[in-house]
């Protein structure tokens, strides 16, 4: 598939130094994001969606000429090596674009840090802003500090060589303060954040799932407990109902939350019935239904804010192959394209121009254009399963052999050599000419040479006894000669 197109108006990533003023600091908005991120399953869901997508996009060296669309890939050289080699890789490379997707969909903005270990190879990693300060040392000298673990003082100084990236999503009105798409759902995330809660409260409830139990105390006890003494004394016959049903919230499998509890009842020779000792009072809430569509509605909602298919988050429904191929495509060219570029752009400020310069390379491209790390998406690029149109219009000479193989998932490395392309003609050819040789024989009315008093009743019954029909005879002969 084509490259997508080069924007070049994309401004969201600067190398920072190590300056006060630079220190990483989160807003409230942008903590109240990362909290919903970690206890909002609908919130994480959709961000990670976008992440896992992006970490299967390939990064790819590429030079961008002015009046151009779409950047050229450049397959070979320093540009091409300096791109291959960062963060260790494809395996590295993904981890990162992963992590990147991340920071961008949740506070709009993170850190990438390269620090060199003791081998000489660069580490890179993506940190939040409360994973990163800056901090005067020995000197009054300014370093950037990471942080290692949960005491105050878990702080690591880095390297004063180290390369610190910011990146972030520029706000439409101040393009150097960072903005997330997520900052306009957050309405939509409290109301789901309510609704689940209502429901998760009324599901373990006592008196919504189970009621209030009445009783008459002075003739309906557990046995071997004592009578209350007055009104204001404690039930031993409610102490027991609280005991069994907070058991049986905690363990929903226990004995507690199965079996019914035995109630002994001294009537006498009385004529009170049972009934009239104990009633169930239910405090179900009959709007829960309610909340359900209420909460599918908040869901969609939230999709919608956070440019995201919305199938994604409530599922594909009843839509076929061919519909769901479409909502996958339509995903990635409207949803993940714009953050790739931003990433990419980060990226190539942050790490291919300063691994040029440090080489003592000009920043130019083979063809005098400017180098950029770019992106391919095609594994992630999901379409309709169109082989039988393909194979039909490859047969009717409307279509090429390239497009053939695309379409059916192979490139021109899976094609034949001459010496598989001969054995191929020659299995054929022999399987042919078997073809021919076996319906011959077994050819109704035929004359058996070998055996020429047979009557045309015989050989037609001989003929109609055969397992097996002339193409399996012939393939199965084939392959016992061309592979034995």
């Amino acid at each position: 598939m084509r490259l997508p197109a080069f924007n070049n108006v994309t401004a969201s990533a600067a190398v920072i130094p190590p300056r006060r003023m630079h220190d990483p600091e989160y807003t409230s908005e942008q903590d109240q994001l990362w909290d919903y991120y970690q206890r909002l399953e609908e919130f994480s869901a959709a961000v990670n969606w976008k992440a896992n997508a992006i970490s299967r996009v390939r990064l790819i060296a590429a030079e961008f000429t002015p009046g151009g669309d779409e950047p050229i890939p450049i397959t070979e050289g320093p540009i091409a090596d300096a791109v291959a080699q960062f963060a260790g890789g494809i395996g590295g490379q993904s981890q990162i674009l992963g992590e990147t997707a991340i920071h961008l969909n949740v506070p709009g903005e993170g850190w990438l840090c390269g620090v060199e270990d003791d081998f000489g190879d660069i580490t890179w990693k993506v940190y939040s802003a409360d994973e990163l300060r800056v901090r005067r040392i020995e000197g009054n000298i300014e370093r950037y500090q990471v942080r290692t673990g949960e005491s105050v003082r878990a702080w690591a100084t880095l390297p004063d060589d180290t390369l610190v990236v910011r990146f972030w999503r520029p706000h439409p009105r101040w393009g150097w303060k960072a903005t997330s798409r997520a900052a306009y759902a957050l309405s939509a995330m409290k109301e789901l954040d309510l609704i689940n809660r209502r429901i998760i409260a009324e599901t373990i409830s006592r008196m919504a799932a189970n009621g209030v139990i009445l009783y008459d105390r002075g003739k309906l006890s557990f046995p071997d407990l004592p009578t209350p003494v007055n009104a204001e004394s404690v039930d031993p016959f409610a102490q027991i109902l609280v005991d069994v049903g907070s058991k049986g919230i905690a363990d929903p499998t226990s004995a507690q939350a199965a079996i019914k509890i035995p109630i002994g009842a001294d009537l006498g020779d009385s004529d009170i019935r049972v009934s009239d000792l104990i009633e169930v009072i239910d405090f179900s809430n009959p709007f829960s239904e309610r909340m359900l569509d209420q909460r599918a509605a908040a869901v969609t909602r939230l999709a919608t804010a956070l440019d995201i298919p919305a199938e994604q988050l409530t599922g594909l429904g009843n839509m076929n192959h061919w519909g769901a191929a479409q909502i996958e495509e339509s995903g990635i060219k409207v949803h993940i394209t714009p953050d790739m570029e931003m990433i990419c752009h980060a990226f190539t400020e942050g790490y291919l121009y300063p691994t040029l310069e440090a080489e003592g390379r000009a920043i130019v491209g083979p063809q005098g254009g400017r180098p950029v790390i770019w992106y391919d998406p095609s594994e992630i690029v999901m379409r309709p399963d169109r082989s039988n149109e393909a194979l039909e219009a490859y047969d009717r000479g409307e279509l090429t052999g390239a497009a053939l193989l695309r379409e059916l998932g192979f490139s021109a490395a899976d094609q034949p050599d001459e010496d598989e392309l001969e054995r191929i003609i020659d299995l054929k050819r022999r399987l042919s000419v078997m073809n021919e040789t076996i319906t011959t024989e077994e050819e109704p009315g035929a004359v058996d040479i070998d055996n020429p008093d047979l009557t045309e009743t015989q050989e037609t019954e001989i003929s109609d006894s055969a397992p097996e029909d002339v193409s399996a005879q012939a393939q199965r002969l084939l392959r016992s000669s061309s592979y034995g």
